[in-house]
């Protein structure tokens, strides 16, 4: 009786640039001879997720999110936040909103919308992803975790149109408007947890490897207000659900990024890297794993067929 290959799915977090620390992940574990059968992500893993899931080739995927990176519009959001700590994000979005709309004039000076960015604002990031297409043209089965704001439950999309899932999962409450789909209003899935390991495993997953980009909580921070409570408060609190979350995973990744703020895109090619090195350090790990479930499996499955003989 031959062996099952096992089918191992690939859990892409949420975290900005950080995010990019996929495609180094991926091409690490195809040169140490890891396929991917499946892949689930969040955020930034969901765009990037997306893009591989469609077309298996993560040099161009690189050039893409590289070319992306590179424009005018993206580079004046990381001037906006340079100096500040990835603690210090959403503490930042929200005391400077109205500076940062002035700045890339995507507001009406009469008023200032409920977020920074609108949909035809934002398409700009999607043009050339070419992921502007519906789910059953992938080459590998994918799925996109978001939050519906109605209703507070996670929402996991493996269907449709592939861009507006994408879109959804990473629309960052306060900076991009919600997506609605059907009855639900969706934004990003990393509210509730940056990692989407059990969607993974529902996909029929028999190896989830996870990959976690998260920030840092900087303990050393000067707390010197409400807000800054307030907000490192918040920075734990995400810190424990997406450890208590990704902890469902068979291997977890964590490329050395957490240091590196949301939106500093200029290390982009720093988080590649980091990706690539924290995967080939795991080589033995990941094979070993893959090994010993295989194994498992495969005498599963010959116990299972002694008692249906019997």
């Amino acid at each position: 009786m031959g062996r099952k290959r096992m089918k191992v799915a690939l859990a892409l977090g949420g975290g900005g640039v950080r995010g990019l620390a996929h495609i180094g992940v991926i091409r690490a574990l195809h040169e140490i001879g890891v396929h991917i059968d499946i892949i689930a992500g969040t955020s930034m893993g969901a765009m990037i997720g997306a893009q591989y899931a469609l077309n298996p080739d993560i040099n161009a995927i690189e050039r893409r999110m590289l070319a992306m990176l590179d424009r005018k519009e993206v580079s004046a959001i990381e001037k906006l936040i340079s100096g500040y700590s990835p603690s210090d994000e959403k503490k930042l979005i929200i005391e400077s909103l109205y500076s940062f709309v002035k700045q890339m004039v995507l507001v009406n000076v009469r008023a200032i919308k409920r977020w920074v960015f609108s949909g035809k604002e934002i398409s700009w990031m999607f043009e050339h992803l070419e992921i502007d297409t519906d789910f059953k043209k992938l080459k590998i089965p994918f799925c996109c975790a978001t939050v519906d704001l109605r209703t507070g439950q996670e929402v996991i999309i493996s269907k449709g149109s592939l861009k507006e899932a994408v879109l959804a999962s990473v629309s960052l409450p306060g900076v991009f408007p919600p997506v609605k789909s059907g009855k639900y209003l969706l934004v990003d899935g990393g509210i509730i947890g940056s990692v989407p390991v059990e969607a993974a495993r529902a996909m029929g997953a028999d190896i989830v490897i996870a990959v976690g980009v998260e920030a840092q909580v900087d303990y050393n921070k000067k707390l010197g207000n409400g807000l800054d409570i307030m907000f490192q408060a918040d920075a734990i609190r995400a810190w424990h659900l997406s450890d208590m979350k990704i902890k469902g995973a068979d291997l977890i990744i964590y490329p050395k990024v957490g240091n590196i703020s949301w939106a500093s895109f200029s290390k982009a090619n720093e988080c590649i890297k980091a990706g690539e090195e924290a995967t080939r350090k795991m080589k033995g790990q990941i094979l070993e794993v893959i090994r010993k479930k295989g194994k498992k499996k495969f005498w599963r499955g010959f116990f299972s067929l002694s008692r249906i003989d019997d």
